[in-house]
């Protein structure tokens, strides 16, 4: 169950759509309590961030860390939702079955794609072909209208464009470029 589900913050920021950075702020305010690894954050945090990115309203690091605590109780007592104040309620169930939904349907599209070593130097391709998925979500990340990208690979699918820009944020290449190896 993804309730009990830990995620990196790369992870966590790609599945809500909010920077990375602004992720990792949560942590170095100790808004969010990562488990172990460290790094990692748990699904309430995903939800938290969520809420917080659908606000879109700026609270105080004190007020984001009781509104966390909160949260994290009303999940653990299976309340629907969580009223702050007396005008604003977080409908919890929504937000936690939208979230659960998107990273079952990534994880599920994650099966089909394919990572050897003999194919564009072990970079993750689409299945059948030698398109790079990081590619295409580079191009999502930059702008690219999404029927540009259609019309240069048709044989995509709007789930493959909406998840290839996941998995670009997900899992940001790090590290030197692999070395190609030359044959003799």
């Amino acid at each position: 169950m993804l309730i009990e589900s830990i995620f990196t913050p790369s992870e966590a920021a790609a599945f809500v759509q909010l920077p990375t950075k602004r992720v990792y702020k949560e942590l170095e305010f100790k808004v969010l309590a990562p488990v172990s690894p460290p790094a990692n954050i748990p699904f309430a945090a995903l939800i938290y961030l969520q809420a917080l990115k659908d606000v879109n309203f700026e609270f105080s690091v004190e007020n984001r860390a009781i509104l966390y605590q909160r949260l994290v109780e009303a999940l653990g007592l299976s309340l629907p939702s969580l009223g702050i104040g007396n005008y604003f309620e977080l409908k919890l169930n929504l937000i936690k079955t939208e979230l659960s939904e998107l990273i079952t349907r990534f994880e599920a599209w994650k099966k089909q794609l394919i990572s050897d070593p003999n194919i564009m130097g072990g970079e993750t391709v689409f299945s059948g072909s030698r398109l790079t998925v990081r590619h295409v979500g580079a191009m999502v990340s930059q702008g690219e209208q999404v029927s540009i990208i259609r019309e240069d690979y048709p044989y995509l699918s709007d789930e493959d464009i909406e998840f290839a820009h996941i998995y670009f944020k997900a899992y940001p290449n790090v590290g030197r470029p692999k070395k190609h190896e030359v044959p003799d």
